[in-house]
């Protein structure tokens, strides 16, 4: 059935920038619905009044349990199944499904399906634009979508859930390391002042990355802007090079290469700390790779630095071009100011934290492991390849 045909899909009344507020009720753009559908923490930033919500609920409606948020500028696709809460979100960013038709599919059915890869690849080809992409409602309204009769459904979405809630545990874990990583990391700058050094003397080597001949699929893998969503990797973005091309040997990453996105809206900026042990995937030439002297600063110190308030607003004001054509200047990147701690006392933080990114690094491969098994069993189960009664987890 198309989308259409399940629920309503529509956006959200256009909110001004003078109406928003320091608190209040929660004002979700794409940004933080990306974060809220990789459960990931935000740090909520905008409101609006109650006044102005109940006054939007009378004319128009607001987000109730269980309606979707879709992000649809930018990075496409993630979703968000609202809780029982009050939140409102921007116009024009974020497709909203509601009054989903709970006779034909169960909200959550719809949830799990819209975060299928091969939904994910449907969708990318209806986006628009050139520089910034976008889905628009007309186009995202006839996605036909697989349902099967509610009770399958029901099955369904309960395996699923198990799975999901695995996920959700292992991310919750992860954020918590996090949070103890960023704490040691502050404790070090109650130790000690600081020697400031450019990037570029403190690091092996600062450099973009390699993209050239895509192909369908090959062994040697794209890691793209797309894929980096900081804290983790979204490999179903990889793309493939060709293996017959001669790539660069120091295009190819190496586990604790710190990846900072360096072209377009959206995901400029994003910092993600490579962890993995590869020989075969290239960083993509919209990223920057910066690879540490370990002699003088560690990846882990690096890492909690660039992602810091401080360090994200300084490399918003290293942004160059217009807009959906944005970047960071590499010469500007390699001239940013670090702070250098002593060697003993970095030597004492990286001891610690190494630790925590070598778990953090297993529960991510589970997630992965995971999400495909929940990718690989939808299908299957819904056309009866796999009977659902006969599944363990």
């Amino acid at each position: 059935m198309k989308l259409k045909e399940l629920c309503n899909v529509t956006s959200s009344k256009r909110i001004f920038a003078s109406q928003y507020q320091n608190s209040g009720i929660p004002f979700y753009r794409g940004k933080e619905i990306s974060l809220l559908s990789n459960n990931e923490k935000i740090e909520q930033e905008l409101y609006i009044s109650e006044a102005l919500y109940q006054e939007i609920n009378k004319k128009y409606g607001v987000p109730k349990k269980d309606d979707i948020l879709m992000t649809a500028v930018g990075t496409i696709g993630n979703c968000y199944i609202v809780k029982d809460e009050k939140i409102y979100f921007k116009d024009g960013n974020i497709i909203w499904l509601k009054d989903i038709d709970s006779k034909k599919i169960l909200p959550k059915y719809l949830y799990y399906y819209l975060n299928l890869n091969s939904t994910k690849n449907t969708i990318d080809s209806l986006l628009i634009g050139s520089t910034q992409k976008a889905l628009t409602i007309e186009s995202f309204k006839n996605v036909e979508i697989d349902v099967p009769n509610i009770e399958i459904q029901s099955k369904i979405v309960k395996l699923l859930n198990i799975l999901s809630n695995k996920i959700r545990l292992n991310t919750d874990v992860n954020n918590n390391l996090y949070e103890i990583g960023k704490t040691l990391f502050e404790n070090l700058f109650e130790l000690e002042n600081f020697e400031n050094k450019n990037l570029n003397d403190v690091c092996d080597e600062i450099t973009r990355g390699y993209t050239k001949n895509y192909v369908e699929k090959s062994n040697i893998i794209n890691l793209n802007q797309k894929v980096n969503k900081g804290k983790t990797l979204e490999k179903q973005y990889f793309k493939y090079l060709d293996e017959k091309q001669e790539i660069p040997v120091n295009r190819f990453v190496k586990k604790n290469d710190i990846l900072l996105n360096s072209l377009g809206q959206g995901t400029l900026g994003r910092v993600h700390l490579f962890l993995e042990n590869t020989d075969n995937v290239v960083v993509d030439q919209h990223i920057t790779i910066i690879r540490t002297d370990n002699n003088i600063i560690n990846p882990y110190y690096l890492y909690y630095l660039l992602v810091s308030k401080k360090y994200q607003d300084k490399l918003v004001e290293l942004v160059t071009g217009t807009t959906g054509m944005q970047m960071l200047n590499i010469s500007a990147i390699r001239e940013l100011k670090i702070p250098i701690p002593m060697k003993k006392n970095s030597d004492n933080f990286e001891k610690n934290v190494k630790l925590i990114f070598e778990k953090i690094n297993i529960n991510n491969l589970e997630n992965e492991n995971l999400i495909k098994l929940q990718d690989t069993l939808l299908p299957k189960l819904m056309n009866g390849e796999v009977n659902i009664d006969n599944v363990e987890i």
